[in-house]
């Protein structure tokens, strides 16, 4: 029998993957923990317990929140910040870790959404500039929420774009009979054609369908052929969705003629919307020209815009010119909204849709609601495509050092060459990384790199900008704790503030309903994951500039419900009530039924059950009191493992002798099972809180032999822990 000395400096590799447990030649494996749980890691190489949650806001049945929810933050300045909380419906505002009642004068304390679903809350995503923010998800017309000259003010309306981009699906021509003649050669210009050649779209109700006609409202223009070449799309009734092509109209009897016969024969019931002039092109085949329709004043005339200037204003003959057909708004209903949406170079930039999945833009510089594509000059609209030997789905664009888009395939970027900004002559797309992002799952920036999860689910990675290569490579951050990634359903990031913690990124896992959380220190290399659980489980996470929000399902008196809450380090409970007042009782209504802690003044008192909507306190409180839900800080290191000339000790039995754990401002710890005294002796150390203490706190002997000879420090009290280092005898036997 002999004994060695284990001695752990520092946990700064966190929660190591199970898979990993043989790896004793890693340098991690010393470095980590076979559990942290409830932990923060710090960047000094320490764990602390985690912060407790402090409870804000319950969600009301009529809010729906079991079919999804989702946190949004909004920053008007560094000092005026905002948590929205989103459901089917509605939008809850938080500020300072409250909520704003009455919201605009009403009764109301949320922003009416009727136009969001529970359906697209795992996919709605945002962007922010100044006093508004714009909401997109591929089946949601672009939502604008706009704050007001108070906090309690707030507008949600469908955007209103200058010019909305627009897109030929199915592009066709007509070559229709008589001159056209411009009043100009360029820009602005009035079209006069001799025949009754333009129309404005028509909307209406079907009157009777066959299998290859349709015979509009009996309002439809009287004149023959004028709506060949357009485009016909059944709204509404039978055969809703069907898109087809006129190639012939009868004004007379109002029948329209299509290309292609339809699936499902239209009737009476169906509804149609016949696409109008405007938005279409106008080629000059015979020299050059091109003009665009931007308003039809009558069938006779039109006003154009020249994108290339005509040879001059003189009439141009049948047969010399051609109507293109087919261009319409890029976002519809029928074709889908944006997927993503980000600010980057002054420009707003959409990505992603049903009918586009691998199409971008870009907005005129400085004009954010303008995508008129123009003469393709430097501050005009952008537009462009990833094109590759497979279909890449758009699922986010991200603002980092280039644009950047993840797909369901692959990540792209646009390089700006020579370090200047994208324009429409010289963007260009670039393969950057070949893992594929997974859907639902927002990327965030950090640094110089943007972190995402990959596809599947099953790995946290970030993506870096090369010098050497020009070009991105992907680092796996979860390649050592991938056992913590559960199908994620969420994420976001809160910078550090101080030196004191680390950058904290959280992963909410649908799995289990806990939080991967990583403790960041790029600039050092420092990865260290730690798992976050609750009673109940975690449904999403946003954080408002340096508070993190969370939404907790919990079961409460056989009820389920749903909270809103929020990280407070002040705080050693969940769903927590604290009150800086006198008080014999604590009010705690949403955790009727439940078991709670309870610290009065700085003292842990006896666990107390709700009753009634309260509890009763031992000693009534003369400053504070905290009380709220219990949850145990849990952290084991690794099996004890010590180099040795003559080989290891892992096929052999150990006892620990003695731990000595170094710890800091802390007041309670477990150790192996067995309890740590924090605190002096004297006749009123039960009416005092447990004093602080840092230094060296030591263990042992502890009982039994086993495999392992790890050591499990616990925290279940309600108090400060914060480890700095362990080291420990152990005896090994054979």
């Amino acid at each position: 029998m002999s004994r060695v000395i284990q001695i752990q400096t520092n946990f700064a590799s966190g929660a190591l993957d199970p898979l990993l447990r043989a790896r004793i030649d890693l340098q991690q494996y010393y470095n980590a923990l076979e559990t942290a749980e409830n932990v923060f890691c710090l960047p000094q190489g320490g764990i602390k317990r985690r912060d407790g949650l402090k409870f804000i806001f319950q969600l009301p049945t009529a809010a729906a929140p079991q079919n999804g929810v989702a946190l949004i933050p909004f920053e008007f300045s560094a000092t005026d910040t905002y948590m929205f909380c989103v459901t089917a419906g509605r939008i809850y505002v938080f500020r300072n870790g409250a909520l704003v009642t009455g919201i605009n004068s009403t009764s109301n304390d949320f922003i009416t959404a009727s136009s969001i679903t529970g359906a697209m809350l795992d996919k709605l995503r945002f962007a922010q500039s100044a006093d508004t923010m714009i909401l997109v998800h591929e089946d949601l017309p672009p939502q604008k929420l706009v704050r007001g000259a108070d906090h309690d003010e707030w507008t949600l309306s469908a955007l209103t774009f200058t010019n909305a981009p627009k897109h030929a699906f199915t592009l066709t021509a007509t070559n229709p009979a008589g001159t056209i003649t411009p009043n100009a050669s360029i820009e602005s210009i009035t079209l006069t054609a001799a025949n009754n050649i333009f129309h404005d779209g028509r909307t209406g109700t079907a009157q009777a369908g066959a299998s290859a006609t349709i015979t509009l409202d009996s309002g439809a223009d009287a004149n023959d052929d004028i709506y060949n070449g357009s485009t016909i799309r059944i709204t509404g009734g039978t055969g809703s969705g069907q898109t087809r092509i006129i190639s012939d109209y009868v004004g007379s009897s109002k029948v329209a003629t299509v290309s292609v016969a339809w699936a499902t024969q239209p009737d009476a019931t169906s509804t149609f919307a016949v696409e109008s002039h405007v938005g279409q092109y106008i080629n000059v085949t015979s020299s050059y020209g091109r003009m665009r329709i931007v308003n039809v004043q009558s069938v006779t005339k039109a006003e154009v815009f020249a994108e290339v200037a005509l040879f001059d204003n003189s009439a141009i003959g049948s047969g010399s010119y051609e109507i293109e057909h087919g261009y319409e708004d890029a976002w519809s209903s029928d074709r889908g909204y944006p997927v993503s949406i980000t600010f980057h170079e002054g420009r707003l930039w959409f990505a992603g849709a049903k009918a586009l999945p691998t199409t971008f833009w870009g907005s005129t510089v400085n004009n954010f609601f303008d995508f008129d594509l123009g003469e393709s000059l430097d501050d005009q609209a952008i537009i462009g495509s990833i094109t590759t030997d497979s279909l890449n789905a758009i699922v986010d664009i991200h603002s980092g050092r280039d644009l950047q888009i993840f797909t369901t395939a692959s990540e792209f970027f646009l390089p700006q060459v020579t370090q200047e900004p994208i324009t429409p002559s010289n963007i260009t797309v670039k393969v950057g990384t070949r893992n594929g992002s997974k859907p639902g799952v927002p990327v965030a920036g950090l640094d110089s790199g943007t972190l995402y999860v990959q596809r599947l689910g099953k790995s946290l990675n970030e993506m870096v900008f090369t010098d050497a290569e020009l070009s991105y490579t992907t680092s796996a951050i979860s390649l050592l704790s991938g056992h913590l990634l559960k199908t994620p359903i969420d994420m976001a990031i809160r910078r550090a503030t101080s030196t004191e913690e680390a950058d904290r990124l959280f992963i909410v896992n649908s799995g289990d309903g806990s939080i991967a959380c990583y403790s960041l220190l790029r600039s050092q290399q420092v990865v260290a994951p730690t798992v976050l659980k609750t009673t109940g489980t975690f449904e999403a996470v946003g954080v408002d500039l340096d508070t993190v929000y969370v939404v907790c399902k919990r079961t409460i008196n056989s009820a389920t419900v749903y909270y809103v809450e929020a990280f407070d380090a002040t705080l050693h409970t969940d769903s927590a009530v604290f009150s800086a007042s006198v008080a014999s009782t604590g009010a705690a209504a949403h955790l009727e039924g439940a078991t709670l802690d309870v610290v009065v003044d700085g003292v842990m008192q006896s666990q107390k059950t709700v009753s009634s909507g309260s509890v009763t306190f031992d000693r009534a409180s003369a400053t504070n009191f905290e009380i709220g839900l219990p949850f145990t800080m849990t952290a084991k290191t690794m099996p004890c493992e010590t180099r040795l000339a003559s080989g290891n000790i892992r096929a052999f039995k150990k006892r620990i002798l003695e731990v000595n754990a170094e710890v800091f401002e802390s007041q309670s710890m477990t150790v192996n099972g067995q309890l740590v005294s924090f605190r002096a002796f004297g006749s009123d150390i039960l009416d005092v809180a447990v004093p602080q203490f840092t230094g060296v706190k030591k263990v042992g002997p502890l009982l039994g032999f086993n495999d392992e000879g790890a050591i499990t420090v616990t925290q279940p009290a309600p108090l400060d822990l914060t480890v700095l280092a362990l080291d420990y005898k152990v005896s090994v036997g054979q």
